[in-house]
């Protein structure tokens, strides 16, 4: 397995220590190592072949082998385990008394079920809308997850704008969802 790290981890890093208390980002990190594990879980357990790692300031990307043919089914299995674990471990936490870690790892959880292509949500929807629509209209699962996407950040973002909500990490992370979604293809 190859494991990569992008330069822009270490920037959100550095900009989460400048903002948050190191606390916070302890249990932020100790939830992503807890997603990704699961999904790494999930892929041993079908007996799949992990190929890479890539650490990026969206989180981290782990890929298997033969995602391409692999069944419906079981890549959606590897796709949630990662937020199942971690809504697993956020219920733990609240009962033993640990609010921020829960708070971090149902953040987590939800944050990854968002229907975004960078997401472990969108990546699933997409895949689905693929299977449904892509020999009669290919550009229609595109286009679907765009407008889901968008939504979401913009009911989330009014959420925020009508609670007083200023999030800056949070923030940041809905635009990068939003750029992530349109730029890439």
């Amino acid at each position: 397995m190859t494991i990569a790290v992008d330069f822009t981890a270490p920037a959100l890093l550095a900009l989460l220590l400048l903002v948050l208390p190191p606390h916070a980002v302890m249990q932020t990190a100790a939830a992503g190592l807890l997603h990704e594990a699961a999904h790494l879980t999930a892929i041993a357990v079908i007996r799949r072949k992990p190929l890479s790692l890539r650490i990026s300031a969206a989180g981290l990307q782990l890929t298997a082998a033969d995602t391409a043919v692999m069944p419906l089914r079981t890549f959606a299995v590897i796709l949630l385990a990662g937020p199942f674990a971690n809504l697993l471990c956020a219920g733990g936490f609240l009962a033993a008394g640990m609010q921020g870690t829960a708070a971090a790892n149902l953040s987590l959880c939800l944050f990854n079920l968002l229907p975004c292509r960078s997401t472990d949500g969108g990546t699933l929807l997409y895949a689905a809308l693929e299977q449904r629509f892509l020999p009669h209209s290919p550009e229609l699962p595109r286009w679907i997850l765009h407008a889901l996407c968008t939504a979401a950040i913009a009911l989330i973002s009014l959420w925020m704008y009508g609670n007083s909500l200023c999030n800056l990490s949070l923030s940041a992370m809905l635009i990068y969802l939003l750029l992530a979604e349109y730029l890439t293809e």
